[in-house]
């Protein structure tokens, strides 16, 4: 070097090279030193409480189990019921009705090119209807409050077919029994809203402050 400039020391072994003058050094953890992790991308810097893990459902409860086959054999006997009224529509008391209907209104209207109509409205029904027990059966059993609340509607509605007795009457009252077990005590907890993550504010000791 040259008069008046320090000589470069060479680092010993163990020891770090100095930074340039305006350059960050990084720090390495001495011995026995605890080095903070940098969290990854999409994870939270501070740790979660054993509230705030996901809480996996618990085992669906016999009755709900119990509701879910008597949704699906109300659901099947309906539409069992739907379809067995297509063989009526070929019935004289059923033609007699459509020609006195026709006569009153004094529409000319055949009943052979009605038939037709008629018999692919009813089938649409029962296709909606299964599809609406189905999806009422199947989140009951999901615990889908939602699900029990509609049913209930449903239940409801099925009121009006319990006279005269048929089919239709039979399924009604599947349906009212399966809706009125998922409010029994046994039940009724299963429906309650989950709350898969605790709320970290108003804790003590919360990183985010009370």
């Amino acid at each position: 070097p040259a008069y008046g400039q320090n000589a470069p020391q060479t680092p010993q072994y163990g020891q770090q090279t100095p930074p340039a003058y305006g350059q960050y050094a990084p720090q390495t953890p001495q011995y026995g030193q605890y080095a903070p992790q940098t969290p990854q991308y999409g994870q939270s810097p501070y740790a979660q409480y054993p509230s705030e893990q996901p809480q996996a459902a618990g085992p669906v409860p016999q009755l709900v189990n119990t509701s879910f086959w008597l949704i699906i054999a109300a659901g099947a006997v309906w539409v069992i019921s739907v379809l067995l009224s297509l063989g009526t529509l070929d019935s004289p008391a059923v033609r007699d009705l459509f020609e006195q209907q026709m006569a009153t209104s004094g529409t000319k209207v055949d009943f052979e090119s009605l038939k037709g109509v008629l018999i692919g409205t009813i089938v649409v029904i029962a296709v909606i209807t299964a599809g609406l027990y189905a999806l009422v059966a199947f989140n009951v059993r999901k615990g889908k409050n939602w699900a029990r609340i509609l049913g209930t509607v449903f239940a409801a509605l099925s009121i009006l077919n319990l006279f005269p007795f048929s089919l239709a009457t039979l399924a009604a009252l599947l349906g009212i029994a399966a809706i009125v077990l998922l409010y029994l005590p046994a039940a009724s907890p299963y429906f309650q809203k989950r709350q898969p993550f605790a709320n970290p504010y108003g804790r003590p000791g919360a990183p985010f402050g009370k």
